[in-house]
């Protein structure tokens, strides 16, 4: 008798620590991954034309969204654009030698529109991932559009390293075309710049390729401050673009991941100090200031690439996340960190998968109103942290967080229809010709009263009921007799509409 008591007592135990577990999981976040494409790095394996190759390609990609699902992440931030090439038909610019093998040949098929197609599918989000500056890291490349460009002088190098001159508008002004072609042509939910800007420790003096320009531009600025707000004049017109064209397809950019020092910008922009020993090297080597960014407005999210150990002595992820989530909170924008799986190629295998779940964790306790995401660098290492996420900190699925409008939260689907497990509704329409529109799909068992159901935040359905988002009026469910489904219209600012219920 004393052995089944115990044995209930420790089953009781463990109920409540896991349902613990599971009230602690929000119902929104998103969780992200970086698939680079630049060097084949995550994708592909192998570069190359022709029918095999193609097919192993897209087999690749599929598998790769396929884990992505059943990791529960929302979003899938794919590199298409990373030395001025593509991975998309495009009339700007070239090939990617990455995708096809030779730069501006193609592949003979569309990287970005099967990835679209594919994420979408599976309920996940597709943000294009862009490198807005970088030309090459050593190679001199000699397609048409590349002597063109050399023609005209917009490069710029130093070192090894060159990029498109963000002081030429010409080169801002290609820029955003670059990335109207990509918002325009493809139905991508987000839109994101990484850390590459001017080229590492170019001199601020009469050495630098950039000298003239700047005496002709504005003399009357430091030096360090006409580079960044080259940087910063392409950014808001990347911004107002995004929004004249597709409102709600998410813009933003994953600077590096200290910022904000007393000796840098801090004061500048109302922004408490970034208290970490590490430098913010950004400001004056990169001409990187993200925190005008958030000042400004031009920016929906911001994703610092926090990539050191929980415990890192001058760059701890902890203190680090809790300023930018401040940060990004102070000017109403969201923070979505991200960190890297790199430490598993060395070190301690085992505690480094810890040390993840604890940043988790850590980025949780730090957002401010639910304003909050994790993304994580690269793909190639999701194998050996999938274990640990699906059943812990990612055992339930969650949404991205809601982008604060003012507008009205979609109407409700209706016309709700289960035949067999498949359930099926009318479209409910976007807002605008080119919005986004997807639905949220929870499974509730019957013998809980539907006020019972609803999240205690007034978010609507409580996440745990959560079984999928889908970009198709219709579902695959399980069709449970024990369990009444609701369906909420999910639109591109992340707002659900009020549930719609199916007996």
């Amino acid at each position: 008798m004393k052995k089944v008591i115990l044995l209930h007592i420790l089953l009781a135990v463990l109920w409540n620590s896991v349902t613990v577990v599971a009230q602690d999981i929000p119902k929104r976040e998103l969780r992200g991954v970086w698939i680079a494409t630049v060097w084949g790095i995550d994708w592909p394996s192998k570069a190359g034309c022709g029918p095999k190759v193609s097919e192993r390609q897209r087999r690749e990609l599929a598998e790769l969204l396929d884990r992505c699902k059943r990791m529960n992440l929302t979003t899938v931030y794919f590199q298409v654009r990373s030395m001025g090439d593509v991975m998309y038909e495009s009339r700007l610019e070239p090939w990617s030698a990455f995708v096809s093998g030779q730069r501006g040949v193609s592949p003979g098929w569309d990287p970005l529109e099967f990835v679209v197609g594919e994420c979408h599918s599976r309920g996940l989000e597709c943000y294009a991932w862009v490198n807005p500056f970088r030309w090459s890291s050593g190679s001199d490349y000699n397609t048409a559009p590349d002597r063109e460009w050399k023609e005209r002088g917009w490069l710029m190098s130093h070192g090894k390293y060159t990029v498109f001159n963000p002081g030429l508008e010409e080169v801002r002004s290609h820029i955003v075309d670059v990335c109207r072609e990509i918002v325009e042509g493809y139905d991508i939910d987000g839109l994101v710049f990484d850390d590459y800007f001017y080229p590492n420790r170019i001199p601020e003096s009469k050495n630098a390729p950039d000298y003239k320009l700047y005496l002709e531009e504005a003399p009357w600025m430091s030096f360090g401050d006409w580079r960044r707000a080259n940087v910063h004049k392409a950014i808001a017109d990347v911004s107002a673009m995004v929004r004249d064209t597709r409102p709600d397809v998410r813009f933003g950019i994953s600077p590096a991941g200290v910022a904000g020092k007393g000796d840098t910008s801090a004061d500048k922009w109302g922004v408490e100090h970034c208290g970490v020993k590490a430098a913010d090297w950004q400001f004056g080597e990169i001409y990187s200031d993200p925190l005008g960014l958030l000042y400004q407005g031009t920016v929906d999210f911001i994703s610092p690439q926090l990539y050191w150990a929980t415990t890192h002595p001058t760059a701890p992820f902890g203190e680090l996340a809790r300023w930018w989530s401040n940060s990004a909170n102070l000017y109403g924008k969201h923070l979505y960190s991200s960190v890297t799986l790199e430490r598993l190629e060395k070190g301690d295998v085992v505690e480094n998968v810890r040390d993840l779940r604890r940043q988790v964790e850590t980025n949780r306790d730090v957002t401010i109103d639910g304003n909050l995401g994790f993304v994580i660098y690269s793909a190639k290492f999701l194998p050996k942290v999938e274990k640990m996420l699906s059943a812990g900190p990612f055992a339930r699925r969650s949404i991205s967080p809601q982008v604060m409008t003012g507008a009205e939260p979609p109407r409700a689907p209706e016309c709700l229809r289960m035949d067999g497990g498949r359930l099926s509704w009318k479209p409910v329409a976007a807002e605008g010709e080119r919005g986004i529109m997807r639905y949220t799909v929870y499974e509730v068992p019957r013998r809980l009263k539907l006020r019972d159901v609803m999240a205690e935040d007034c978010d609507g359905v409580s996440g745990e009921f959560l079984i999928g988002v889908t970009y198709e009026p219709e579902f695959e469910t399980d069709g449970r007799k024990d369990c009444r489904y609701a369906v909420c219209a999910f639109d591109g600012y992340s707002a659900e509409s009020a549930p719609a219920w199916i007996e």
